[in-house]
């Protein structure tokens, strides 16, 4: 027998984290296993505008492991968008669970109709019991993802790590572009993350950092389209990493975002371009000398 949580837990947040915690405590209370029923999408990306996942489906998963959780059960909510919410909720059921665990604002179920209110109401009917999880408030609103996501697009990625209760990364695989970095004397690392609707990060330039070998490693980040140069239509991740020259193509990073400095510019020469890298070098090393930074080993 089962103690499930259910949601998309997209960013698993500090309020995702809440339902986890209560999930592996509840699990343990009753002597019974704890699993995660994760909705691989959440209910607005089947609306226009969508604005992107704040992880790929992969690194959720590995955040819901990190926490305790090791079963995770994947749903597709395009298969089940149509479900009568109390034929879902009997299907849950069928797998072996007793215990229902989810935050105050879960809906589920055709339309979304289904709610905390309906699986308080089937609990005596259908035979489980419902573990209602307050939500977590800060600076007078609810923590939720898209809340996140809206801060991505400010750049605000301090308070975006803030709620996610780690700092915001972005994980993907370097490849070999044009080389223009070495050109310009700073050379970088050129980022595809998974090809998966992300998130809209706010174009412009990000201290950051990765470990690389096990090796802490702080840089900054280009974000954006790169309007100087090889102008691109969609965002580039480009990273240059402070006294570091090993070879990085084909790697696997995962990239924190910590602070941002400035948005992206257009600049008239590449003389210009590499005058403001140094400059955002510069300032890149300042922050970090005055801002007690600490980074845990990236998975």
């Amino acid at each position: 027998m089962l103690v499930a949580c259910i949601g998309c837990f997209d960013g698993v947040h500090i309020g995702h984290q809440k339902i986890i915690r209560t999930t592996i405590q509840k699990a343990k209370e009753d002597k019974l296993s704890a699993k995660a029923i994760s909705i691989l999408n959440p209910w607005a990306s089947f609306f226009p505008n969508f604005p992107g996942l704040i992880y790929p489906v992969h690194k959720r998963f590995q955040i819901i492991h990190s926490l305790g959780i090791n079963e995770i059960e994947e749903l597709d909510l395009s298969e089940i968008r149509d479900t009568p919410p109390e034929v879902f909720i009997e299907s849950v059921l069928a797998g072996g669970v007793k215990s229902i665990v989810v935050g105050r604002d879960f809906t589920f179920g055709r339309h979304a109709s289904g709610d905390v209110a309906l699986l308080d109401q089937l609990a005596p009917e259908l035979g489980y019991e419902l573990v209602e999880v307050p939500e977590i408030v800060m600076d007078s609103r609810k923590v939720s993802s898209s809340w996140i996501r809206e801060l991505l697009a400010q750049g605000a990625v301090e308070k975006a790590s803030e709620l996610l209760g780690r700092p915001y990364s972005i994980v993907g695989k370097v490849y070999k572009d044009k080389l223009l970095g070495r050109e310009l004397g700073f050379p970088t690392a050129n980022i595809i993350p998974h090809r998966v609707p992300l998130a809209r990060l706010r174009p412009g330039v990000y201290i950051v950092n990765s470990v690389i070998d096990g090796v802490v490693h702080f840089g900054v980040l280009n974000a954006g389209f790169r309007p100087t140069v090889n102008p691109s239509t969609e965002i580039k991740y480009e990273v240059h990493f402070f006294d570091f020259s090993a070879d990085l193509y084909h790697k696997h990073l995962e990239i924190e975002l910590l602070h941002f400095i400035r948005p992206e510019l257009k600049f008239d020469t590449l003389g210009d371009l590499t005058r403001r890298i140094a400059e955002d070098v510069h300032v890149a090393k300042t922050w970090l000398k005055r801002n007690t930074v600490s980074s845990k080993t990236l998975t």
